[in-house]
């Protein structure tokens, strides 16, 4: 009769022992794997919509045209190009707050109102720390005959933790958080948006230097 060859118990503990260790092993690192993999999938989605938003606002500045300036409200200044302004939007509570006001004219699927899309609109650029950017923004004729043009908000990203304007200034630039309205005269540059989303930060400059006259530069 053949004797069977059998692992003793020390050799079954340290088989297992050694699973073990290579399985913690193998855990550790596709935990690893999973948490690099969500922090680059983080990232990236925060680039592509921090790019996205600067996409969008860069190229709706840039295409700014206020078809009725008179029924802009509480303007403080506007720009030397005269398409662009700064001023209060509508049934605005606080009486010292002014905003980056731009005109869209044409369709655009973030400009939904009851009556349909409406070509010409009044825009005003909103941030507010708990809500994200938004654009406050109206129709430049009234929507129904003998009434007021209707008043909208459009969320633009809820991670713009902070919206910055960068004026010109004697030494150098100048960082606000909001705009300088003890002088008319003096108009800001450049926004800097700030989007964060959990531990990931971005931030995005939309230039407003084509907007303002050579002869602000100093």
């Amino acid at each position: 009769m053949k004797t069977r060859k059998a692992f003793t118990l020390l050799e079954a503990i340290l088989a297992m022992s050694i699973s073990a260790i290579v399985m913690f092993g193998c855990a550790s690192m596709l935990y690893d794997m999973i948490a690099v993999g969500e922090r680059l999938e983080r990232s990236w989605s925060l680039k592509s919509h921090a790019d996205g938003v600067e996409r969008f606002l860069q190229s709706a500045v840039s295409s700014s045209l206020i078809m009725h300036p008179t029924r802009i409200q509480e303007v403080l200044a506007t720009f030397p190009s005269k398409t662009m302004c700064l001023s209060q939007p509508p049934e605005m509570n606080s009486a010292s707050d002014y905003y980056l006001t731009f005109g869209v004219n044409g369709s655009h699927p973030l400009f939904v109102s009851p009556t349909g899309f409406s070509p010409a609109k009044i825009c005003w650029l909103f941030h507010n720390e708990d809500e994200g950017l938004s654009i406050i923004w109206r129709h430049a004729n009234a929507e129904y005959e003998n009434s007021d043009a209707g008043i909208y908000k459009t969320k633009i990203s809820p991670f713009v933790k902070e919206i910055i304007y960068i004026y010109d200034d004697e030494n150098g630039w100048e960082e606000e958080t909001e705009i300088d309205s003890t002088d008319s005269t003096k108009l800001p540059y450049y926004i800097k948006l700030v989007f964060v989303y959990g531990d990931e930060k971005a931030e995005r400059v939309i230039s407003l230097s084509g907007l303002v006259d050579s002869q602000f530069a100093r």
